[in-house]
Parts: C-alpha cells; sequence; structure tokens
C-alpha cells in the first residue's frame, strides 16, 4: 500500500492489505457528513460580547470536565475499531469454551465452515461441536464444571456468561459435571430443557427428538411448555418432543413398573393408559413417592383422587395440606409434601422462576 492511500487516499492499496480495506469499509458506514463552515460575522460577534469572560472560558476548557466526554468518545471508537479489526485478521468469535479431542475426529462447525479438532481447541457460541461414530470429546463449561461428549453427537454453544451457560443438544448423548449454584447450566433439547441443580448427569437425545435423562448425583429441574419434572439423583426421566418430560422414576425398578409408568405417560389409549396408572398405584415402594407426587399433576379429578391415596401410603400429607388444595393442584400445597420427601426444598426453584405462592 502507498503512503499516499495510508494517510490522504491517493494511491490504491496492494494485494496484502485487505484486512485494512474490509476495516475502512465498515467504518465508512459510521461516516458523518462535515459540519457546515461557521458563520465568520456570527462569531466575531460573540467574540466581542464574552471578551470580558474569555480567561474563564480558557479555564474552563482546560477542566477535566470540558474533556472527558470527547476522551470518552475517543477511547469508545478505539476500542470499536481495536475489536472490529481483531475479528476480521482473527476471525475472534467472542466468548470461548476450551474443548479438548479424547477420540477420533471430532469437529468443530460454524455457519460458513467445518474444522478437524486436533488436540485442544476452542468453541465459540454459535459454533457446534460434532462426533462421528469414532470420536469423543471434553468440553469446559466456563469454570463451573466439564461436559463429556459421546461419539454420534451434535451439541451447539448457545451462550456463555457470568452465572449462565446454555448449549444445545440436537442428538446424541452428553455426560455432565456440574458444581456451581442452580440455574447456572442449561442444557436445550427438542423436547425439553434441563436444569442443572449442581449435579452429575447423562442426557442423551434420539434423532426424533425423544431422550432419556438419567442423574448420578444431586438432581436437574426438567421442563417443557411448563411440564416440570425434578429429577432426583439415581433416578431417570424420558422425554418425547410431543408431550416433553415424562414421570420420574428411580432405576432400580423393575422393568414392568418402568413399562408400566411410559405406557401411562405415552401411550394413546385411554385403556393402557389406565391399566399402566393402576400397576404403578399398587407396586410402589415407599421411595416411589417422589414418582407418586409427580402423577398429582399428570392426572385427571377422578385418577387424582387415587394417587393421593396411593402418596399418603408411602408419605403422610404434610400439616397444613389439605386434599381440597392438592386436588385443586394448589403449587404452594404441592411443594410442601415434596418438600417432606425429603429430596431437598423447592422453594429455591419457584423463587428462581419467579413469585413463592403462600402457605395453604
Amino acid at each position: 500500500m502507498s503512503d499516499d492511500y495510508l494517510w490522504d487516499g491517493g494511491g490504491s492499496p496492494g494485494p496484502d492489505d485487505q484486512d485494512v480495506v474490509k476495516l475502512e469499509q465498515m467504518l465508512g458506514q459510521l461516516r458523518a457528513p462535515l459540519p457546515a463552515a461557521p458563520d465568520l460575522n456570527r462569531l466575531t460577534q460573540l467574540r466581542s460580547s464574552h471578551a470580558a469572560d474569555a480567561t474563564t472560558t480558557h479555564i474552563a476548557y482546560a477542566t477535566v470536565r470540558f474533556w472527558a466526554p470527547a476522551l470518552a468518545m475517543a477511547a469508545a471508537i478505539a476500542l470499536m475499531i481495536a475489536g472490529t479489526y481483531r475479528t476480521l485478521t482473527t476471525g475472534d468469535p467472542g466468548p470461548t469454551w476450551e474443548v479438548e479431542r479424547m477420540d477420533g475426529q471430532p469437529r468443530i462447525e460454524s455457519a460458513s465452515q467445518s474444522a478437524r479438532l486436533e488436540g485442544i481447541g476452542r468453541l465459540g457460541v454459535g459454533q457446534t461441536l460434532a462426533t462421528d461414530h469414532e470420536s469423543r470429546a471434553r468440553l469446559d463449561v466456563s469454570t463451573i464444571g466439564q461436559v463429556t461428549v459421546d461419539p454420534n453427537t451434535r451439541v451447539r454453544l448457545v451462550s456463555t456468561r457470568e452465572g449462565r451457560h446454555e448449549l444445545a443438544l440436537a442428538r446424541g448423548t452428553l455426560h455432565a459435571f456440574i458444581a456451581a449454584p442452580p440455574g447456572q447450566f442449561v442444557v436445550n433439547t427438542p423436547s425439553s430443557t434441563a436444569i442443572d441443580l449442581g449435579c452429575v448427569y447423562t442426557l442423551h437425545i434420539d434423532e426424533d427428538g425423544s431422550g432419556l435423562l438419567s442423574v448420578a448425583a444431586g438432581w436437574v429441574a426438567f421442563e417443557y411448555k411448563g411440564r416440570e419434572s425434578f429429577v432426583p439423583a439415581r433416578a431417570s426421566s424420558r422425554t418425547d418432543p410431543a408431550l416433553g418430560p415424562g414421570t420420574p422414576r428411580y432405576d432400580d425398578t423393575d422393568e414392568t413398573f418402568q413399562r408400566a409408568l411410559e405406557r401411562f405417560d405415552y401411550d394413546r389409549s385411554r385403556t393402557a393408559r389406565s391399566a399402566g396408572l393402576a400397576y404403578v398405584l399398587e407396586h410402589a415402594r415407599s421411595n416411589d413417592a417422589m414418582t407418586l407426587w409427580h402423577l398429582l399433576s399428570r392426572t385427571d379429578e377422578t385418577e387424582r383422587n387415587a394417587v393421593i391415596d396411593a402418596l399418603e401410603k408411602r408419605s403422610p400429607m404434610p400439616l397444613g395440606v389439605t386434599r381440597d388444595a392438592v386436588m385443586n393442584l394448589n403449587r404452594a400445597a404441592l411443594d410442601f409434601w415434596w418438600d417432606s420427601l425429603g429430596l431437598q426444598d423447592a422453594s429455591w426453584w419457584r423463587k428462581w422462576k419467579g413469585p413463592y405462592p403462600a402457605k395453604p
């Protein structure tokens, strides 16, 4: 590039100066028209009328108070230019997570390119980590934990900032280990949203959007369009793109119990659903009160009476909670009964999402 072009626009840029040209084009969009030439006669009149205050005016112009706005604007423009130039020259996507190849050839994909991950790389907001049938990778979730990505998985970094980190799992399996206050780590799927409450869990999503959440430690809130499942340690919950999260159950329940619960959740036949519910209510163990509690909000009034009876046999209704309140799905009544199960209080969850209702 010629010196004339650099300083006064003369000459022409060379082939190695395209970054500067791009920067000039972007900043050109911010160009404002030059102000009109000043009225010299008016300036003369003003100068004469304020001659007595010339010393005071000079001092005012020399103060920090006068120059601070101009200096702040200059600093902001300098930062904008530096950020724009960095983006043009380095492709810096902003906040990123460290990602490490564990096996095979994972790929980092964006709207414009796809690159193999060699060793350790960075996953930026909006980019997708993709693994094939032979590859695995590990993500550092900022400073609060790690996520291991299994083969045949696609997961995108949606956002990351202090107090909130969000992924979108399109398909495949991830294993999350999070040590942070509740609600800081979120995974969206086609059929549900998993909100980490400080725990270890595995989340799998099939091609059709259905899947399974399994919690090893802590617990996870699983929700979709107002339908909520609280999944404690050693429990799992299925999810379906049409209905969202299924009723949680402990992993040590027998297969017949699990199949009955799935019939109730997802079978379109009312007869099959009723048969599944009846089996669950009859064969639930004492610690299956967690499952029965979820059924309260998943049943109609006729079914709910039977669920209340079954739940009371495993975990008596707390003092102050009435049958009518539970039948009417009073949120406070349901939460107080949940708290009595000894899993973890629901109050912080309600406060995090919105106002906590009064005690019934």
